[in-house]
């Protein structure tokens, strides 16, 4: 069994509890500077609190780490973790910038341990059907990429960390929208991206947003500094296009968009819904367009992908080694480096190279 110990007690960190004691794993501590937060996930989870980070890294009973906090602390965090001996998973994004990015990948190839990103999307049923119909060559070779995630009300605790840059860096691109970049490189395996064009946009104020349930309480005065949408375009040196449409909120008609990723290659292409348990397939036979439903088992999809990461979390703390599913450091770099450039692009008002 596999022992962990927790940075952070809020919603995402209860999620990773669960899905950790879903496979097997042992959560044995927790620390948060919130006491009131870290005694009730204890409470919640059965497991010990610990005072302060330096405790937690420090105890012997602790093989790995999962680092779920703002922003602006991952660095740090997972640095004095593989300093303290532990392998580490780490919430995406990696990073602030592309400097903390490599003092992360330095502090863990001292280290000698595993840092595995918190890439979820990668472990849903319908994203992990689809890499393997592109590997078997179903569609041929992939043209284009159109990846959508676009919330109606979703601002995560308006007036919060999330929307305030100093501490997240951004808004839904580097949110949600690190979801998207990464599963989509990693379902295609086109790794080199090589120029970006990317629009950030804001809709809405603290004032005129009507807050619905999401991952943190709003705070009523607080900062909205970020983007509440994107849309962004990025080439790869394949040949390869990838668009992205992010939104975090929008005044579209619920549905008006589909979640998910349309793959368009020279044989065939794909319409997948992350979170369903079916996608479709579009073809030609004898030159006519024809389609048909491919369908995969499917539990529960959220609580799928949150279980497969763990499941190679624990993987790779038994044999000190990722998974062949599991986002690396680099992985969680290259990503970094793609959405600095479509801010880049943004506040430039033009194309430029990744």
């Amino acid at each position: 069994m596999t022992n962990i110990g927790i940075i952070g007690a809020g919603m995402i960190a209860n999620v990773h509890a669960e899905a950790a004691k879903a496979v097997g794993t042992n959560v044995v501590c927790v620390f948060d500077p919130r006491e009131s937060k870290t005694n009730e996930f204890a409470k919640k989870h059965e497991c010990d609190v610990a005072s302060s980070v330096e405790e937690l890294v420090a105890r012997d009973n602790i093989e790995g780490v999962v680092i779920a906090v703002p922003n602006d602390q991952h660095a740090p965090l997972a640095i004095q973790a593989l300093e303290s001996g532990k392998h580490v998973l780490l919430e995406k994004p990696m990073a602030m910038s592309i400097t903390q990015c490599d003092e992360i990948l330095a502090a863990r190839d001292a280290s000698g341990k595993v840092l595995q990103m918190g890439f979820v999307c990668r472990y849903s049923p319908a994203a992990m059907k689809a890499k393997h119909l592109i590997e078997d060559g179903t569609i041929g070779d992939v043209l284009d990429v159109q990846a959508t995630l676009v919330r109606q009300r979703g601002i995560p605790g308006i007036g919060g960390w999330f929307t305030t840059k100093q501490r997240s860096g951004g808004g839904c691109l580097i949110d949600i929208g690190v979801h998207l970049i990464d599963l989509a490189m990693h379902i295609t395996q086109k790794k080199s991206p090589i120029n970006a064009l990317g629009k950030c946009t804001r809709a809405f104020t603290i004032d005129s947003y009507a807050y619905e349930e999401m991952w943190s309480t709003p705070v009523k005065d607080g900062t909205f500094d970020v983007e509440d949408r994107v849309r962004a375009i990025i080439s790869d040196s394949s040949g390869t296009t990838f668009q992205y449409n992010v939104a975090w909120a929008t005044h579209l008609p619920e549905d008006t968009l589909q979640d998910g990723l349309l793959i368009e290659g020279t044989k065939g292409a794909l319409v997948v819904d992350l979170w369903a348990d079916e996608m479709t397939l579009g073809y030609s036979e004898e030159g006519n367009p024809k389609d048909k439903k491919i369908t995969f088992d499917v539990t529960e999809a959220w609580d799928d992908a949150f279980q497969g990461e763990h499941k190679a979390f624990a993987d790779a703390v038994t044999n000190n080694a990722h998974t062949a599913t599991a986002g690396t450091g680099e992985d969680g770099r290259l990503v970094q480096m793609v959405i600095d450039a479509i801010y880049e692009s943004d506040a430039q008002c033009r194309q430029v190279e990744v």
